[in-house]
């Protein structure tokens, strides 16, 4: 399994209310804005429930996204170190089941506000 999903795309104008707006209302924070203009966002902190990430880069019309979740270490002591600490949201497996759909289903809010085809 993928340590992220990672999808590429293009879009016109720019995504950057877009994702914010999706972030604030799907519990997101707006972690920082990297100096190439990469947002990234995280919903929880990983202490007792897998914390869930996403990254949006745009460059001109191509935007990137990546999207996954980290394990918490009480899960990764508990599967004996076989649950990787990040996971890619896409379906299939029983790892990391749960907090994956819950990000995958976010994740494909902000897609089809930009008009892309959901994460399966």
């Amino acid at each position: 399994m993928n340590s992220k999903t990672v999808r590429d795309f293009n879009v016109t104008g720019d995504v950057t209310a877009i994702a914010d707006t999706w972030a604030s209302g799907n519990n997101f924070d707006l972690r920082v804005v990297d100096p190439d203009g990469t947002r990234r966002y995280q919903r929880g902190h990983g202490l007792m429930v897998n914390a869930q990430h996403a990254t949006v880069h745009q460059a001109g019309p191509q935007v990137h996204l990546e999207a996954w979740t980290h394990a918490t270490l009480l899960d990764r002591i508990a599967s004996f170190g076989m649950m990787p600490a990040n996971m890619a949201v896409e379906s299939g497996g029983f790892r990391g089941m749960f907090p994956r759909k819950k990000a995958r289903e976010s994740v494909n809010v902000l897609l089809a506000q930009l008009g892309q085809e959901p994460i399966p």
